[in-house]
């Protein structure tokens, strides 16, 4: 029984390695395309070519900042509360 084990499993690792041979024998009788594509480069243009503005920008309006969120960071003491098994209660009112 040992030995038709071992045969199993050499048979196996030679049909892998007989197809990993067919697929090298094929990727080289199929050489590769003629013309290499190159990545792209971008050409380094100052601002006033680009219509950015250079500098700081001058707005009309001033920036908000946005309001506060209901929770800042993570809740602690309701994840200890849920894993004590305390019921579920709603964010702490300002």
């Amino acid at each position: 029984m040992r030995i038709l084990r071992s045969l199993a499993v050499c048979g196996v690792f030679g049909v892998n390695i007989l197809a990993i041979g067919f697929v090298c024998a094929d990727r080289m009788a199929h050489p590769p395309a003629a013309a290499i594509p190159v990545m792209a480069r971008a050409n380094q243009l100052a601002p006033s070519t680009t219509g950015s503005i250079a500098g700081t920008p001058r707005m009309a309006t001033p920036i908000v900042a946005p309001p506060p969120k209901a929770t800042d960071g993570f809740d602690t003491e309701r994840l200890n509360a849920l894993l004590r098994g305390d019921p579920l209660s709603g964010p702490a009112r300002r």
